[in-house]
């Protein structure tokens, strides 16, 4: 399977490596509280990131190569977290062992405190992909703090981001033009942006604010306190590469003032240390529509659940009510069906579904639409 092993399952596999010589070190140092907290952050790793992001892979009805890839790089990850567990939760560890191993491997253990003690694995790390996918992984979350910020909700598309990343990284994700690519049509999927673009100038996005600290630098600095406080009341300040600034000739500490930044109109910004992301929140019709439909299909979804349905279950599905809201349903209606699984999808102000599982009654948008669905 290496072969067609994605770039979640080589960083997914490098975190592995780490982990075991990590909790490896912290027991040789019977430190087990900083081999617990190293597990606990994988483990969220792993779930919120490697297994949602790869969710369609193992959905998918083919057993293709990339399936199985997907299936044998989570199978290896679990069989080793499963023996790092073993001696935190030996009662949990050994039912997931009877669960996963035993059952399936004749010459397995049949208990996982009989398993040896994972062993690092050098050969699965790359630090490289470990580092692009975690700054990666920094710009989506700045990227939800300013979507909270702006009140947009997640399943609105928005037009484009605009991220300014730390100096050495040149401008790119990674170093590797073709991770660097991967990377950002990950970004883009889990922020439902159509674009992104790294910003050489920040200026365009974010006002800056100088606060110098009184009672820092009055001690400190004596009669140079006018001077500062008159070069930042005027503007007469930059920010040194080196994380100081220069504020009317006179050099500050990182400890001697505060910035702020506030997003120019049509932005939210979110930054923290070296990283800056700033959503483009200006929508256009056709987002708004897309916008709609991406929450009608929300709601869909929830129905089929609700209704009890098999997620391969083809369905019948009616989407009624406000004309106007319909009307913008109708470029995203095969997109729309494809997304519920719908064979059968009427789109109309007077639709309705004879016989539907559930139904539901929403308003989105300020517009009341009714949704029906039944299994096909």
């Amino acid at each position: 399977e290496a072969g067609a092993r994605t770039l979640l399952d080589r960083w997914i596999l490098s975190r592995l490596d780490g982990l075991v010589s990590e909790v490896r070190s912290a027991l040789d140092g019977y430190d087990a509280a900083r081999a617990t907290r190293a597990m606990e952050a994988f483990v969220d790793e792993l779930s919120n990131w490697y297994v949602r992001r790869n969710r369609r892979r193992f959905w998918k009805g083919e057993l293709d190569a990339d399936k199985r890839a997907a299936f044998a790089t989570l199978y290896r990850v679990l069989f080793d977290v499963t023996r790092l567990l073993a001696p935190f939760v030996p009662h949990v560890a050994d039912a997931m062992w009877g669960n996963l191993v035993a059952t399936v491997d004749p010459d397995a253990p049949d208990s996982v405190h009989l398993a040896d003690f994972p062993e690092p694995r050098p050969e699965l790390r790359d630090i490289s992909v470990e580092e692009s996918v975690g700054l990666a992984r920094r710009v989506v979350a700045l990227g939800r703090t300013a979507r909270a910020a702006s009140g947009l909700r997640t399943r609105q598309p928005l037009a484009a981001v605009r991220v300014k990343l730390p100096p050495a990284t040149a401008g790119k994700l990674s170093a590797d033009a073709g991770v660097d690519a991967e990377l950002v049509e990950q970004v883009l999927d889990e922020l439902n942006v159509k674009a992104l673009t790294v910003l050489d100038d920040e200026s365009a996005m974010v006002e800056r604010t100088l606060f110098p600290l009184l009672p820092v630098i009055g001690p400190r600095r004596g009669k140079e306190v006018g001077a500062i406080m008159a070069g930042a009341r005027s503007g007469n300040w930059r920010v040194l590469d080196d994380g100081r600034v220069e504020v009317a000739g006179i050099e500050l500490a990182p400890d001697e003032f505060q910035l702020t930044a506030r997003a120019r109109p049509g932005h939210e910004v979110a930054e923290e240390g070296d990283v800056l992301v700033a959503l483009d929140t200006e929508l256009t019709p056709e987002l708004g529509a897309e916008g709609l439909a991406r929450e009608v299909a929300h709601r869909l979804q929830n129905l089929r659940k609700a209704a009890g349905y098999e997620i391969s279950d083809r369905i019948s599905v009616a989407v009624g009510g406000d004309a106007a809201a319909v009307e913008r349903l109708r470029p995203h209606r095969e997109w729309l069906a494809e997304e519920v699984l719908a064979v059968d999808l009427r789109l109309d102000a007077d639709a309705t579904l004879d016989g539907a599982d559930r139904t539901e009654e929403a308003t989105l948008d300020g517009a009341g639409l009714r949704l029906g669905v039944r299994r096909a």
